[in-house]
């Protein structure tokens, strides 16, 4: 991966999003697991967070409130599938919480050391490429994506 670039590669009904991280791994899976650095960074240009509850474990449950920069807020329910610190973060976003699943896809984040980095895989995996495209047509989902990694570059320099 190139220092200081974020490389987008779309395939089908998955997008991914690479980016080198000047940090160690710890640190990078802990500003993407914790509530105090959650809220600092997460989601895309604009948008605050505000988190519901976070049980950050295997099958645990993750509802926030995104705070858009219209004043909309979109409540997000998130089920976590796969926990390996520090190396990987996977879950299935199911919806708002309260039965509106407009958006329903699957996460990996992977943490890759690289010599003192670390190397960021973000994969979005949805169920069909039609489905990818009637998300990122009606949300900005892959503009968005980008600006969430970007966001999280600029709180870890910040932080560092």
């Amino acid at each position: 991966m190139i220092r200081n670039n974020l490389e987008t590669v779309i395939e089908d009904n998955k997008v991914t999003y690479k980016k080198y991280f000047d940090v160690p791994v710890d640190l990078l899976f802990e500003v993407w697991s914790s509530p105090e650095h959650l809220t600092e960074w997460w989601g895309p240009d604009g948008f605050t967070l505000t988190i519901k509850r976070l049980d950050f474990s295997n099958g645990g449950i993750w509802e926030f409130i995104m705070h858009g920069p219209d004043g909309h807020d979109y409540k997000n329910k998130i089920q976590f599938l796969e926990i390996q610190k520090p190396n990987l973060i996977s879950y299935k976003h199911i919806g708002d919480g309260e039965g509106d699943e407009d958006v329903n896809f699957q996460s990996k984040i992977i943490f890759e050391t690289s010599g003192n980095g670390t190397n960021l895989l973000m994969e979005q995996i949805f169920s069909s490429k039609q489905e990818l495209e009637r998300v990122n047509a009606k949300y900005g989902a892959i503009e968005g994506g980008k600006q969430h990694v970007v966001n999280l570059a600029k709180y870890v320099d910040k932080i560092r």
